[in-house]
């Protein structure tokens, strides 16, 4: 008796995580008024991956996180975000210029194709 009980509270559990499972795998909506360009630079960010340069709108000047979600939601297909750490970003982002500094973002990327 404990076995059919206990199937249908799984199956409820199953069910009620699902959606918060399967949003984790949707990829975040591009934002059709947000232009982001990315080019590859000639530099190796190890493992195959190299350093993007992404370039925003310069009438509108956004902070370093709102740089890399749009970033990272504006890949082009067959590009994949590579892992760094947060402070190697701001590096090779403040490397860029001063005069970009709200408008440019790198970050590494594997990009196939």
């Amino acid at each position: 008796m404990t076995e059919t009980i206990a199937t249908p509270i799984r199956v409820r559990r199953i069910a009620w995580l699902l959606p918060a499972v399967l949003s984790a795998c949707v990829v975040a909506p591009r934002d059709p008024s947000v232009t982001v360009r990315h080019f590859a630079s000639t530099e190796s960010a190890g493992d195959g991956a190299r350093w993007h340069i992404f370039l925003f709108d310069p009438s509108q000047p956004r902070d370093l996180d709102a740089r890399i979600r749009l970033a990272r939601a504006n890949l082009n297909p067959g590009c994949r975000w590579v892992g760094a750490p947060r402070d190697e970003i701001v590096s090779k982002t403040n490397s860029q210029g001063a005069r970009y500094a709200d408008t440019v973002l790198a970050a590494p990327l594997i990009c196939r194709g």
